[in-house]
């Protein structure tokens, strides 16, 4: 198994600081200082050091299997070296993340590490922060009291430790959690990151009087700070004083207009207040403003899209809305995103792919975005732009065959098979061996090929080829079931493969739809109707001509002939053209094709 630090689900965060920059470097000085004294220690001993200072050199190379294949034998070797085995803790955790005795395994070792060697520094943070991480409150304290007994002057040690005496959340540690952050406060002066910690604990005790002297302390501190009176404006919303809350943000505006994010709240008290009209207005005002983060512009804009676009009234402005943001950051791709989902909600796909377009050049790297404009102008049925855009993607991707399979499908929606062809075949050369449904999916875009071509023979040998490769490919299945059906030919193979793209799913009407059809090959006409039927319930909204047409045939062998003639009239306005149609409607009568 592959071992690597983006492997690691729940400790990523935690890890990313001290695993991947700090640990191994700490390791090998503490392991060369340790070498000497233990080399007399044995074989066992020395082999171990061996190993360990291997492991660092692997590591060092990015060789993950490697490093911690070392780092077991060293332990397996000498299992008193608890540098190693804290360390090797920690990948056990992360690899024991869904196995509870196995991470609970890797937990002792970094345990044992800080029990014995308390004064390893970033040993003990990385054990402090795991603590914090998996919520072990109790351990958390400890650790970081410890290290903060160690290291007094060290106010990021000392904020740890008092952050986990308020997670405590018993009044003696949330006091505590207090004295400590006054005594950082002392040393590197007022701040209101400080403030916030101290606020937190006096809300968990449920000292308003003291937290409000605490706000009051540090206003008079530094009175025109816009930042503490959206601060402020947010405690007092937890305390339910939305009236002193809006003052605050009203302040927090007038110390400082170009602070988009006061605006920002002050939308958000209008919209929990239920004030649309005013709610409006600030969002407006907010995005309006080029010093609102664009991350807080994000949140705010994505809101208040969510809220209104389903009113077809207010896309006007929220057009404007995102002109102006765009114009204040046409290089955020991530605007460009948001933008483009609007769109795509709205069904504006052309409008979206275009968004999307504008996002690649200033990114074109990207290359799931690459495959999502093609997407999106497919969508559109812009089949030729859809292609133009897989021509640039080969560009930066000339062996994708994601790439080359959709520009293939964009030339079967072209009807310009033989293109098609070429781009299925390159996908599937440019698969790789293990990306079964991926070349599953090409086998069965070169059996529809074949099929239009009237080579049912290859077709049936490409979809058998689908199917192996790739059991669950439900189109593949459907359309080898469904060409089976057209031609007479293996129906209860047919009906089989049916079967299964019905029970996979089940509310999908192309697959209904070829299951009905072929009940009615085998003349099973009350099986028939059954599906067909459902297929029909489900086109309500959207009814397709050819899944009608097929109605009709089974409802007039059903001998229900008006209600044929019916379903065949509608077909016929969906596909004026289809002569074998007009020549039922026109007969009131079935013809076998």
């Amino acid at each position: 198994m592959k071992v690597t630090y983006r492997n690691i689900g729940f400790l990523v965060a935690v890890a990313a600081m001290v695993a991947s920059a700090v640990l191994p470097s700490v390791a090998r000085s503490s392991k060369k200082a340790a070498a000497a004294v233990r080399w007399e220690d044995g074989a066992d001993a020395r082999k171990a050091d061996y190993y360990f200072m291997e492991a660092q050199r692997q590591n060092s190379q990015d060789s993950d299997d490697a490093f911690f294949d070392l780092m077991q034998g060293a332990w397996a070797l000498d299992s008193t070296d608890t540098d190693a085995g804290m360390t090797l803790g920690y990948y056990i955790m992360a690899l024991g993340q869904r196995d509870t005795v196995y991470a609970a395994r890797g937990y002792r070792m970094m345990r044992r590490h800080f029990m014995e060697n308390p004064s390893d520094y970033y040993g003990a943070i990385f054990y402090g922060m795991i603590n914090d991480r998996l919520g072990n409150t109790a351990e958390s304290v400890r650790v970081w009291q410890t290290l903060d007994s160690l290291h007094p002057d060290n106010p990021d040690v000392a904020l740890k430790y008092a952050e986990a005496l308020t997670n405590r959340r018993d009044s003696l540690s949330l006091r505590k959690a207090v004295e400590v952050a006054r005594r950082i406060e002392r040393a590197e002066g007022p701040e209101l990151g400080l403030t916030s910690h101290t606020v937190r604990s006096l809300l968990e005790l449920g000292d308003t009087a003291a937290v409000f002297a605490e706000l009051e302390r540090f206003r008079r501190v530094s009175p025109r700070n816009s930042n503490f009176y959206i601060y402020a404006g947010d405690v007092n919303m937890v305390l339910q004083r939305p009236d002193s809350a809006i003052a605050c943000y009203d302040y927090a505006c007038a110390v400082d207009s170009t602070n988009g994010l006061a605006y920002f709240k002050r939308a958000e008290y209008f919209k929990n207040r239920g004030d649309s009209v005013s709610f409006d207005r600030e969002v407006f005002k907010a995005l309006g403003m080029e010093s609102l983060d664009t991350e807080v512009k994000l949140e705010m804009l994505g809101s208040y899209v969510r809220q209104l676009y389903t009113d077809s009234l207010q896309r006007p402005r929220i057009q404007h809305l995102f002109e102006v943001i765009i114009n204040q950051n046409p290089h955020e791709p991530r605007i460009r995103d948001l933008y483009s989902s609007y769109l795509v909600a709205v069904e504006d796909f052309g409008s979206a792919a275009e968004q999307q377009e504008t996002a690649l050049d200033a990114d074109p790297s990207d290359l799931h975005r690459w495959q999502g404009t093609m997407s999106l102008w497919y969508s559109a049925k812009n089949y030729d732009r859809a292609n133009e855009v897989g021509q640039r993607a080969l560009h930066y991707f000339p062996d994708d065959a994601g790439i080359s399979l959709m520009i293939g499908g964009n030339y079967e929606m072209l009807d310009k098979w033989d293109d098609a062809m070429v781009y299925f075949r390159r996908s599937l050369e440019n698969c790789d061996s293990a990306a079964y449904e991926q070349r599953s999916q090409a086998m069965a875009a070169i059996g529809d090929v074949y099929h239009h071509k009237e080579n049912s023979d290859s077709a049936f040998i490409w979809y058998e080829q689908a199917i192996r490769t790739n059991p669950d490919n439900v189109l593949a299945l459907n359309n080898f079931a469904y060409y089976l059906a057209e031609e007479n030919r293996d129906l209860d193979r047919a009906e089989q493969l049916a079967e299964i793209c019905v029970a996979a799913q089940p509310d999908n009407d192309t697959f209904l739809d070829t299951y009905a059809w072929i009940f009615f090959r085998k003349h099973d006409y009350q099986r028939a109707k059954e599906y067909i039927d459902q297929a029909i319930d489900l086109e309500a909204d959207d009814p397709q001509a050819d899944v009608l047409h097929h109605a009709g045939d089974i409802y007039y062998m059903s001998g229900e002939p008006e209600e044929a003639l019916g379903l065949w009239e509608d077909a016929l306005r969906l596909d004026p053209g289809n002569a074998l149609l007009q020549k039922k409607v026109r007969n009131r009568t079935h013809y076998y094709e």
